[in-house]
């Protein structure tokens, strides 16, 4: 097994910090590497020993990966400091969106019924609709984000979305891998279901 350097897990840091917390970044652009940082930089930075304790905690670089976006999703502006002494609590993170991913389909499709149940209207209504959804935790954060990919709807007119949300769910849309023609099938037979 490889081993998991403090210096590694530095550079995942910044690199995702980065790709969240700044308007411009957008790591999906470079093929998802990783910031060339040197050795110097990482050993002159503040809590430079926090890396290298959660380098001995999470050994595998996917493991890593995953802690730091389910943070950043959390909270962008997210410190290092926070993240080392909360770890248990952003490891609870890291694995609630991990079984979300793994259980995407059944959660997807779930989400549409209980939506449809509800009134789900396809009309210009719709991002609204599921934006509400969503911040009433009555859905998941991936399945407003499938929606969206899909309908390509607008939420410009959402006040609460483009000063609380935009920014940080627009950063995680570029690191989901999402087959928008499987989500419209399931979609599709949700809405079929239904009428059963």
């Amino acid at each position: 097994m490889k081993i998991i350097s403090g210096f590694f897990v530095y550079r995942v840091y910044i690199t995702y910090k980065s790709h969240f917390s700044s308007s411009d970044a957008d790591i999906s652009k470079y093929n998802y590497n990783l910031f060339n940082v040197s050795y110097d930089a990482f050993l002159s930075t503040k809590g430079v020993h926090y890396y290298d304790k959660i380098a001995k905690r999470i050994q595998k670089e996917k493991e890593v990966v995953n802690l730091f976006i389910s943070a950043f999703i959390d909270n962008p502006n997210t410190w290092i400091g926070d993240i080392f002494l909360n770890l248990s609590h952003y490891i609870n993170l890291k694995e609630e969106r991990e079984n979300r991913l793994s259980n995407l389909s059944y959660l997807f499709k779930k989400d549409c019924i209980n939506m449809i149940a509800k009134g789900l209207l396809f009309n210009n209504e719709l991002g609204n609709f599921v934006f509400n959804e969503f911040t009433q935790a009555n859905i998941e954060l991936e399945t407003f984000i499938i929606f969206k990919k899909i309908f390509n709807f607008s939420l410009d007119n959402n006040i609460e979305y483009d000063y609380i949300y935009r920014v940080k769910y627009e950063k995680y849309e570029f690191l989901l891998n999402i087959n928008t023609e499987k989500y419209k099938l399931l979609l599709k037979e949700a809405i079929m279901s239904f009428r059963d």
